[in-house]
């Protein structure tokens, strides 16, 4: 290779390369302070001290009870009031439906005292076991969710947001993206224009004459 080719290349590769490498170890090193600092600590925050304590207070708190209230006191008395009551009293039904009109009234009686007996027991079930309960999931489980949102994640965010928009992109900007543009325009584009002009462009003109004097044009 010539030397008046070989150092615009040598030029280009160093102005090029070494900031390139430069720009990449500081790109990696701000990921591992930003990383180390700040994702590191932010994930163990809301793992720790949001996340996890709102899943045990959700469980022992609200699942666990909620789930032995209606199996004790929904279910199970359901089940029994099933079996004990309305079972017997739609059998005696079918069979005094070809009985006379007193068994008909007798059990349309007891039918509606159960109904209303259901519906006593329900207001009461909605009434001190339901809205307790909905309002501790509000509480317990909605109220931290909000606050921690508002209060931490959205902060923690418009906060890397800020420092990648002032840090790696200023970085990238003035340490990968100028200097290339610089140097190719300055290094690159004056000594190619050259080249085709003064050899590339005479060379072929050569060879053209050439050719066309041996006939081969």
């Amino acid at each position: 290779m010539p030397a008046w080719l070989a150092w615009p290349i040598r030029a280009v590769a160093v102005v090029v390369v070494v900031p390139f490498k430069l720009a990449w170890d500081l790109l990696a090193l701000v990921g591992r302070w930003i990383w180390r600092y700040i994702g590191k600590p932010v994930g163990w925050f809301l793992y720790y001290c949001i996340l996890r304590p709102v899943a045990y207070a959700f469980y022992y708190v609200i699942w666990v009870p909620l789930h032995w209230l209606v199996v004790n006191v929904l279910w199970r008395p359901l089940a029994w009031l099933g079996k004990h009551v309305l079972l017997p009293l739609l059998t005696a039904l079918w069979n005094g439906l070809v009985a006379l009109k007193p068994v008909w009234v007798f059990l349309g009686r007891v039918l509606l005292e159960a109904a209303r007996g259901v519906a006593w027991a329900l207001r009461l079930l909605y009434r001190y076991v339901l809205t307790p309960l909905g309002k501790a999931l509000y509480y317990v489980l909605v109220v931290p969710l909000v606050l921690a949102w508002q209060w931490v994640v959205v902060p923690v965010a418009r906060a890397v947001a800020w420092a990648w928009n002032h840090s790696v992109v200023l970085l990238w900007r003035y340490l990968v993206v100028i200097p290339v543009r610089w140097t190719w325009r300055t290094l690159v584009v004056p000594p190619a224009k050259w080249v085709h002009a003064a050899i590339l462009h005479p060379s072929a003109e050569a060879v053209r004459r050439v050719l066309a004097a041996i006939g081969l044009r």
